[in-house]
């Protein structure tokens, strides 16, 4: 792993990117529950655990709540029982927090949890500046190979693994199929069909798809699918340059500019795209939604989900099927005053026994495991109604969520935003410029891609 000079500098820049998390927020897979409790009486409790005088201490920092929290907490039990000589403390940061300034401002000033999670849209922020512990040495050669390829792929820095990946959600798109039904249409598989579906779906009510059309991070994630169908990418293969000033790539930017300002698209979604009540609630005829959708559905929207179809992301005439793979991974600190059981514990928790990630996936929430075994040996449930799209058709067409520096992120998110609303501005100008600004951007960087 690069050594770079300008440590603190970078994590005190983490403060500026703490709201920058990617598109596997604290919403989405969130299973819906009864609350457990306020966050001290939680932290309080997973402190109060006896443990030897001579015991090393090390803190886990996590935000979730209701099942999930139970699960962690279930499990930083057993590793308390079973390794006496540590002790590891379980806190839980509220999500406002832990999306916000709490954990940099923590790292800056030197008090940072020993082991904590990270999405694709911090990673790098964390890698740059030496906060991550390579943890190759603490996973087994048989447990390594049982991860998928795409996973890992988003938590190396050249060979050194910094962080290990434990949940995997998707995109597809989800449909009504009464209103195609109405229309007499099939669920759309080209670019093409998407929008000449959309255009005949859309009535007075509602729109003919929805895509997410808000600033953020969550809409890049959304976006990579169609970058990659093209066979294009952020930057060249060698990472030294933007690559976007291509023909698929100002194509698929046109194509939604175009379904916005005709009315087929939807301009402004009631709630977050996340939020596929967007579609059971007839706002929308289409909409472009995760894996943990599924979950949602079946619990509050019992009545509809026999309406909803899936299919995979369209493609363009050409193109090539591709998803995105978004998901929490957890992290050692390199720095902790432990970092030997900092690291084992991080890999122990879902590195080891492939039963802590198929619990995760199959019962705490319903995602897609990075472990293969998990997906292989659980085939019930990943065959079980709409997942049997995802799991034949869409699982293996994904790529990691891309990890980027601020910096880059900022400027894809508003060339989108101007592809998409400033209809006084041409596409392949815009997209020229955000070129220019990342290449600008990366003569000047000396991290890790």
């Amino acid at each position: 792993m690069k050594k770079r000079s300008r440590v603190l500098c970078g994590v005190l820049a983490l403060t500026m990117a703490a709201g920058m998390l990617s598109g596997c927020g604290k919403g989405m897979g969130k299973e819906p529950g009864k609350e457990t409790g306020d966050t001290q009486a939680k932290t309080a409790a997973s402190d109060g655990e006896t443990k030897s005088a001579d015991a090393k201490e090390i803190t886990f920092w996590m935000f979730q709540e209701n099942a999930e929290y139970d699960f962690f907490k279930k499990y930083v039990d057993l590793y308390n029982e079973e390794n006496p000589e540590v002790h590891v403390k379980m806190e839980q940061i509220p999500w406002e927090d832990y999306n916000g300034t709490k954990m940099a401002t923590a790292f800056a000033s030197g008090t940072g949890p020993d082991v904590f999670l990270v999405a694709p849209g911090l990673f790098l922020k964390y890698a740059n500046s030496d906060i991550l512990a390579p943890l190759n040495d603490y996973i087994k050669p048989e447990v390594l190979s049982d991860f998928s390829e795409s996973s890992l792929d988003g938590v190396k820095i050249g060979e050194d693994i910094l962080a290990i990946p434990f949940e995997m959600e998707f995109l597809g798109l989800y449909y009504n199929k009464q209103a195609l039904e109405e229309v007499n249409m099939e669920a759309p598989k080209t670019w093409n069909e998407m929008y000449d579906a959309a255009k005949a779906l859309t009535t007075d009510t509602r729109s003919g798809l929805t895509f997410e059309t808000v600033k953020g991070t969550h809409q890049l994630f959304e976006w990579y699918p169609f970058l990659w169908q093209t066979d294009n990418d952020v930057f060249n293969e060698e990472k030294t340059a933007a690559k976007l000033n291509q023909p698929g790539v100002i194509e698929n930017l046109e194509l939604k500019r175009k379904m916005l300002e005709e009315g087929s698209a939807n301009l402004k979604p009631s709630r977050n795209n996340t939020e596929i009540g967007i579609l059971a609630d007839g706002e929308t005829a289409m909409q472009i939604n995760g894996s943990w959708a599924i979950t949602k559905l079946e619990q509050e929207y019992p009545d509809f989900i026999d309406h909803v179809g899936l299919v995979p992301l369209p493609v363009p005439e050409g193109g090539h099927a591709s998803t995105v793979a978004g998901g929490w991974k957890v992290c050692a600190n390199a720095n902790s005053k432990y970092p030997e059981e900092a690291a084992k514990f991080a890999a122990w928790l879902f590195a080891d026994d492939a039963s802590h990630a198929e619990e995760w996936c199959t019962e705490v929430k319903f995602a897609y495991s990075p472990r293969i075994s998990v997906v292989e040996n659980n085939s019930d449930i990943y065959q079980k109604g709409l997942r049997s799209v995802f799991t034949n058709e869409i699982f293996g067409t994904d790529k990691a969520e891309k990890r980027l520096p601020a910096e880059i992120s900022t400027i894809l998110q508003d060339l989108l935003q101007a592809a998409y609303f400033d209809t006084s501005t041409d596409i392949t100008e815009e997209v020229i410029k955000a070129e220019n600004k990342i290449n600008e951007f990366l003569a000047g960087y000396d991290g890790e891609l």
